[in-house]
């Protein structure tokens, strides 16, 4: 990870776990409520997966009955995505360039963990006003990240324990947390980004908060984990709507 927008997940061995991952554990929680919501705030069927990784999102998309495109900066990931589903929609965005995607023209755009692994501020401020751009009045926007407490205890899909300079990161700092769920136990690199600071972001892309949800694990989910996952409205200077919901 570097900021120049490198990806972690970029190399063969990595795709190939990821490949494998579906919904367990905390990810489970992580996009248990997402339908819910999405019926409640989404109108329209044309979708991006801003992300998409090896097309494990995409695939909740369409399952959701959306017509959807996933886009990443990671071939590897991409390979793994359409040897998967062939039958997909997915585009190699070379840096996170999202120039030739066509403006105002998604009715929901999802980032599921993606803002995680961008590596500064700076990075995040850019694409969050650059997929603004992409939706229309009606267009709303999901944006599925890591509450900074993932980093600092035990979950049901991630491990902490062996890094304790966890507890010292601030805003911008980069941290470490192993997968539990996938064969590769290589270490992966976040970055630690507070809600204050998502909140001053979305406010300078033209975007004001609508909704928050935070899961947490119920009886019958058998696991109580905790991922926060944040909401949001955008209401842009250009009149446009983007709801941030998750």
């Amino acid at each position: 990870m570097s900021e120049s927008f490198s990806n972690v997940y970029a190399d063969r061995e990595r795709a190939d776990a990821y490949a494998q991952l579906e919904f367990p554990g905390t990810y489970f929680l992580a996009f248990r409520d997402l339908p819910t919501l999405i019926r409640k705030h989404v109108s329209g069927r044309i979708a991006l997966d801003f992300g998409c990784g090896t097309g494990r999102s995409t695939r909740f998309l369409r399952d959701l009955g959306f017509d959807v495109l996933g886009v990443d900066i990671a071939a590897e990931m991409l390979e793994r995505a359409r040897r998967q589903d062939p039958v997909g929609r997915y585009e190699l965005v070379d840096e996170g360039d999202l120039s030739r995607l066509p403006m105002r023209s998604f009715d929901l755009i999802l980032a599921a963990f993606t803002f995680d692994n961008i590596p500064t501020l700076e990075r995040k401020q850019d694409l969050l006003t650059a997929l603004s751009s992409l939706l229309p009045p009606t267009g709303r926007f999901v944006n599925l990240v890591s509450d900074p407490a993932i980093y600092l205890h035990e979950w049901a899909s991630f491990s902490t324990r062996d890094f304790p300079a966890n507890r010292l990161a601030r805003s911008g700092d980069r941290v470490r947390i192993i997968m539990l769920d996938v064969p590769d136990k290589r270490p992966v690199e976040d970055v630690v980004c507070p809600d204050a600071d998502y909140r001053r972001m979305y406010a300078r892309a033209g975007l004001l908060v609508h909704e928050m949800h935070q899961p947490l694990g119920r009886p019958d989910d058998g696991s109580n984990p905790y991922v926060r996952c944040q909401g949001w409205r955008g209401e842009l200077v250009s009149n446009l709507l983007a709801h941030k919901i998750c």
